[in-house]
This record gives structure tokens, C-alpha cells and sequence, in this order.
């Protein structure tokens, strides 16, 4: 089984306010007559499904081309707490992860795959500062969650400077509504962006 836990990327994709927003226009046309079809993108480089590298926050930090693919490939866990639980250390480690889990992908169902009616909805995610440094002590190297944000509304961003400060990967923006907690294996592609502070990502997790 594969399931696609990307976002499709278009004029309604969500953005972060003040990003770019997903614009996808024709430049050559068959039904113009012309040979092939083509279309001019125009998004940012958090737009949808995106991985956020050191470099997002950091300077001199990795960028998006020198993270390590063996990061963004293997085996993953799925969690699912409710939606809008605050994911303090106390609350992650009450999730009982395996032993060895290296990479986990946190469902709120907050983020759903469309947009939603309340433009809030689905940006901020729930992992606090004390959370973000459980994951960095206990091992994990990929965090990945269905909200636009790994954190709640801040203003100074202590989740992603704790998290991409240990070379923590940050994948946001991820459609986890289909899938039960449990064991997959992730194949995670952002785009090979040459020194991009991050990029789009087409996710999938493979599983039995």
C-alpha cells in the first residue's frame, strides 16, 4: 500500500500569510496550436507539503540541497493525538514511541488535505519548546506534522530554532487525514532547490 501524504499544489493550496501565493499559468497550449503544453509556477518555497532545513533559521545553517536523503527516506511512525493537544515532553512521551523511532510524523487532524473555512485553521501546529527538546534528546531526526506550523503561534520560533539547531528536519504541510497510526515506510523529496531555505515535497509512506 502507498499512500500519497502530500498536498496538491495550486491556486487554492494554503500559504503562510504573507508567502506567495500558488499561481500555475500556461505559456504554450495545445489547443493553441502550439507543440507542447508548458506552465510558469510561481509558489514559495514553504508552499504546501515543504521540508524546512537548518538554513530556514539559521544562519549558515544546511540548505535544502545538502540535507542527507538518508534522513528523508526509512522507516517512520505515525502518532495520532487529538487536535489541538499541546505536545509537551510529557505528551510525547506519552505517545510510548518504539524504541529507535528516528523519524515521526505527528497527526492533529488539524490540517486536513483542503482548506478550510477559518483561514487559522491547519497553520499552527502543537509542539512546545520543551517538546521540541524530548525530540531532540530522545533521538528523533525527522518531525513531521499536518499543520502549516510545527508550533503554536509565537512570534520567535523556538520550536524550529530548538529542532533545525540539532539538524532536526521539519516536514510541514503534510495530508495525514487517510492514515492510521502505526509503522510506515517514508519517502520524502522536497526539491533540490541549490542553497534553498527550504522546498516543496512530494511525501508518501509505504506500509502493509
Amino acid at each position: 500500500m502507498i499512500v500519497d501524504i502530500s498536498r496538491p499544489v495550486g491556486p487554492a493550496t494554503p500559504v503562510w500569510p504573507g508567502d506567495p501565493p500558488v499561481s500555475v499559468e500556461p505559456v504554450a497550449r495545445l489547443d493553441a496550436g502550439d507543440p507542447a503544453a508548458v506552465s510558469r509556477l510561481v509558489c514559495g518555497t514553504h508552499t504546501g507539503t515543504h521540508v524546512d532545513p537548518p538554513a530556514h533559521f539559521l544562519p549558515g545553517g544546511a540548505t535544502i540541497d545538502e540535507v542527507p536523503l538518508d534522513v528523508l527516506v526509512g522507516p517512520a511512525v505515525v502518532a495520532g493525538p487529538a487536535g489541538g493537544e499541546r505536545l509537551d515532553a510529557a505528551a510525547l512521551a506519552a505517545l510510548d514511541l518504539p524504541a529507535g523511532t528516528t523519524r515521526l510524523l505527528l497527526k492533529s487532524g488539524a490540517g486536513g488535505g483542503a482548506p478550510a473555512a477559518d483561514p487559522a485553521a491547519g497553520l499552527f501546529g502543537a509542539v512546545t519548546a520543551d517538546g521540541a527538546a524530548w525530540l531532540v534528546e530522545r533521538g528523533v531526526a525527522l518531525v513531521g506534522v499536518d499543520t502549516l506550523s510545527i508550533e503554536p503561534e509565537t512570534g520567535d520560533y523556538p520550536v524550529h530554532r530548538t529542532l533545525l539547531g540539532a539538524g532536526v528536519v521539519i516536514v510541514e504541510g503534510l495530508d495525514l487525514a487517510a492514515v492510521a497510526p502505526g509503522d510506515y515506510q517514508l519517502v520524502c523529496l522536497p526539491l533540490r532547490i541549490a542553497g534553498g531555505d527550504g522546498a516543496p515535497a512530494r511525501a508518501v509512506l509505504i506500509g502493509p
